[in-house]
């Protein structure tokens, strides 16, 4: 176990399960204390009870400045400082379909819990890492904004933007001594993956991979520790794609 975050404060949304929770493990992981939240109660629950009192845990909706500020705040109240976070969550609306009847609410409703509670976390996390000298802000992209897909147009646009705020936010809070970057994964083996596609499905999907495996919760969770410690202190306003080096060349020249 290494101890890199040893005495550091991180905030993680969509933490009780898939990612998120890989993340906050690995993050208490490397010594860090950790405020975890999600609308998942029995997640949250379960790391409540598997980690006591160094982890933190509220059940919040972060698509509302509210819930995202509740997080900061207990940071500072119970930990008292913010030096990591990690903006996570994220989610799929069912009307969002495609882009020609994707409904106006669903293009709303995404933008708001996949870009609003990234800015939000960025407006009330940046004041208080700046308390302590600056801070590492990760934020969450995904393949969809680089690789158009048969549906969800609205979650992968909002993923774009994630991009750009993550480019913006470390240019200008650079000078802070506040960092932020973001990952990028591609095919990522969570709960949600498991449920929808059977064993053999999934063994296709990792023989083609060019690493002959799927990424798993923890591979993304490595590279969140990495961008919140010393170790990639002059990383910032970058997009790091974990996605394995993509599928096997199909065709021979």
């Amino acid at each position: 176990m290494t101890q890199e975050l040893q005495g550091r404060v991180a905030v993680v949304t969509g933490a009780a399960r898939g990612i998120g929770a890989a993340s906050v493990r690995a993050l208490l992981g490397a010594g860090a204390k950790v405020v975890a939240g999600d609308i998942d109660a029995d997640g949250l629950a379960a790391l409540a009870g598997e980690y006591g009192d160094r982890v933190s845990t509220h059940v919040v909706d972060i698509s509302t400045e509210a819930g995202v500020k509740t997080l900061i705040d207990d940071a500072a109240k119970t930990f008292g400082r913010l030096d990591i976070l990690h903006s996570n969550a994220a989610g799929i609306v069912p009307e969002d379909t495609d882009v020609l009847t994707a409904t106006d609410d669903a293009w709303r409703a995404t933008f708001d819990f996949a870009v609003m509670a990234a800015v939000w976390g960025a407006r009330h996390a940046v004041p208080l890492m700046k308390q302590t000298g600056g801070g590492s802000i990760i934020n969450m992209s995904s393949g969809a904004a680089k690789f158009a897909t048969a549906a969800k147009p609205a979650y992968a646009a909002c993923k774009g933007a994630i991009e750009t705020l993550t480019l913006y936010t470390g240019a200008q809070c650079g000078t802070d001594g506040v960092r932020c970057n973001a990952l990028r994964p591609g095919f990522v083996l969570t709960e949600g993956i498991r449920s929808l596609f059977n064993e053999e499905q999934l063994a296709g999907v990792a023989a083609q991979s060019a690493l002959g495996r799927i990424c798993t919760p923890e591979d993304i969770a490595d590279a969140v520790v990495w961008l919140a410690s010393d170790a990639s202190g002059y990383i910032n306003g970058q997009v790091l794609a974990i996605d394995g080096g993509g599928m096997k060349p199909s065709i021979a020249w």
